[in-house]
């Protein structure tokens, strides 16, 4: 009868700490272990959506058993909503969730850096964009992806060292283990359909993360916003951001194990009217070489 009595419990408790994903499992579990106040974790959890009896379940299932992974992806850490002052620029975050991991933050460049930096791609020249071959892992064009872009290497002008240097510092991630700055333009018409950012598994992504690991983590900065479309959609999430000059979306590409996250899927929809220009930055796991 003892028995019968704990399973039940112990099921359900395994189905909460899985229900809002594994960003949300990993929280849990490295909080419990950390030694936190159990109740303060569950109002927490509570503000962000959880029922009271899902987080409490969540917390005893994390608490009573040796389930967590010992070998944890590490990942930039995304800001909490609120003001900062980052290298001198006041940055508000905006919008922040905790499972996916993603940032909205205003002010993350000045309009005169958005401008200075579009200035300075239209010098360096935009060629067609590219995506990653899943097969080989080579760049080729494709018509999911219609922009015209540019890469630079980093710390290419003191404006780009100064751009990376900020981005580093507001997700506490080295600038070494960074890719250059991309700027992309989307004229009317132009569009990105929905993709992964981190790289696939087998041959294909094995070419790119010899070169610094996985992508864990994009920050996409808006330098002008389009007059109508252009928004950033997550599909699986049902969400579109459309910010305005100088503020960034940042989002984990990867869950907590190092895998693809699903919520990550993301596009640039088609631009209706004016001019769409981003750009954006990668984050890997190791140093970029």
């Amino acid at each position: 009868m003892a028995l019968q009595s704990v399973l039940p419990s112990t099921l359900s408790q395994s189905a909460a700490i899985d229900s809002h994903g594994a960003e949300w499992r990993d929280w849990v579990f490295t909080n419990v272990r950390a030694g936190c106040d159990h109740a303060d974790m569950a109002e927490r959890m509570v503000a962000a959506g959880w029922t009271a009896q899902m987080a409490a379940q969540a917390i005893a299932f994390a608490a009573e058993t040796d389930e967590h992974p010992g070998a944890l992806c590490a990942r930039p850490e995304l800001p909490v909503i609120g003001v900062s002052d980052i290298k001198g620029q006041s940055v508000a975050v905006t919008m922040r969730l905790a499972a996916p991991a993603i940032a909205v933050c205003e002010n993350v460049f000045s309009a005169q850096e958005c401008e200075q930096l579009i200035g300075y791609a239209r010098t360096r020249g935009l060629r067609a964009s590219t995506v990653v071959d899943e097969t080989d892992g080579r760049a080729v064009a494709h018509p999911e992806r219609s922009s015209t872009g540019v890469m630079l290497t980093r710390a290419e002008t003191d404006l780009v060292a100064r751009i990376e240097g900020r981005l580093a510092a507001l997700t506490s991630w080295p600038v070494e283990n960074c890719e250059g700055l991309q700027i992309l333009h989307y004229a009317p018409g132009q569009e990105y359909r929905p993709h992964f950012d981190a790289f696939p598994l087998g041959k294909a992504g094995d070419v790119h993360r010899a070169k610094g690991g996985q992508r864990v983590n994009t920050i996409l900065v808006y330098l002008r916003s389009p007059e109508r479309g252009g928004g950033t959609v997550f599909p699986n999430l049902g969400l579109t951001l459309r910010p305005q000059q100088g503020a960034a979306i940042m989002f984990h590409n990867v869950d907590a194990a190092g895998k693809r996250a699903n919520e990550a899927l993301h596009g640039g929809e088609a631009v209706q009217a004016g001019e769409k220009i981003v750009l954006t930055y990668w984050q890997r796991e190791g140093p970029f070489v």
